[in-house]
């Protein structure tokens, strides 16, 4: 029986082929969701991700993400426009299914003030891609003569390997809407972001070995992010994202709420201990998921993990499912 489950479990997690991963984490580093946003916050950051997507069953859907984002904006002066670059190299995988993609992608945006406290923003990604699907078909019992099992009898296993590898882009918008006007030298958290983007648009196919792979479904994701600094404890923050994409015939939502200590204008005393922070939330991904998920800043390293149990989900095989994700990023804040 537990097996027959397995198994069951196997193949609804390979029906995920045609999904992109969503992360919890992607608004810690808005880029992921919107190209746009490459650069908007005025520091380096490095971040990596792991996704584990069924705990519970061996060699369903894994992934890792590493996000390098750089700001280009003269800190010196106050500026009305700047741009952002940014790089990524992401691995998606399902040893079970035989299937992984894998791609890296260059990214830049372009940053304008459209008010004393407000920006607009665009942005474009190129990514190469690279895809491979490895199959083993054969016999059950094709080497058992009815009485014992004799290796001498073809296994009837035929192996094949279908391996793909394109270009394809990524654009997207966004509004950003400041507390206060910045100054050269102090930052203002963002309390209001919202933006459109698109994902998989075009293929140029550069190599194409075994049978023809199905195009990625373009995905769309529109999302909106807000978050208020208030004094009921230092530096305190409450926070929110709403977040929805859609991409062929799968859609998606979710809804996260925060509570933490943020470390904007913060500054270390000399000598003293590295400045901490944090963040702890709930979520729920529409009919599918509610979400448990914590960051800790410390000094420019932070670490969250995310916790998911599968609930509500129109797939009644798939309730009980566990998910997990791991944040590591270093920031110059």
């Amino acid at each position: 029986m537990r097996s027959l489950t397995s198994l069951s479990c196997l193949v609804l997690a390979a029906s995920l082929l045609a999904q992109d991963a969503d992360r919890s984490y992607a608004p810690r580093i808005p880029s992921i969701l919107d190209p746009s946003r490459t650069g908007a916050s005025a520091a380096v950051n490095a971040a990596l991700i792991h996704q584990d997507q069924w705990l519970q069953v061996p060699g369903a859907w894994r992934n890792e993400l590493l996000n390098v984002d750089l700001c280009l904006r003269n800190r010196r002066k106050k500026v009305d426009k700047w741009i952002g670059a940014g790089l990524d190299a992401a691995v998606d995988r399902s040893p079970a299914s035989g299937w992984q993609r894998s791609h890296a992608a260059i990214r830049t945006a372009i940053h304008l003030r459209s008010g004393e406290r407000s920006y607009v923003a665009a942005g474009l990604a190129a990514a190469l891609v690279n895809a491979t699907l490895n199959t083993v078909d054969g016999a059950w019992g094709s080497q058992y003569d009815g009485l014992r099992y004799d290796a001498s009898l073809p296994s009837q296993e035929a192996w094949s390997s279908d391996a793909s590898s394109w270009v394809e882009a990524r654009a997207g918008v966004s509004f950003t809407l400041k507390r206060a006007a910045e100054s050269p030298r102090r930052r203002e958290p963002d309390i209001l972001t919202a933006g459109l983007a698109a994902d998989h648009l075009g293929r140029l196919l550069l190599r194409e070995a075994g049978q023809r792979m199905e195009p990625t479904p373009m995905r769309a994701t529109a999302y909106v992010l807000s978050e208020i600094h208030h004094r009921l404890w230092e530096n305190g923050s409450f926070s929110g994202e709403l977040i929805g994409h859609l991409q062929g015939p799968f859609h998606t939502g979710r809804i996260n709420l925060y509570a933490g200590k943020h470390l904007l204008n913060s500054v270390r005393e000399e000598g003293g201990p590295p400045l901490f922070g944090f963040k702890a939330g709930l979520g729920y991904k529409y009919l599918d998921a509610v979400l448990v998920n914590g960051i800790i800043d410390y000094g420019r390293l932070s670490f969250g993990m995310t916790y998911g149990w599968s609930m509500g989900a129109k797939d009644r095989a798939v309730n009980g499912r566990r998910t997990f994700e791991l944040l590591l990023q270093w920031s110059t804040r």
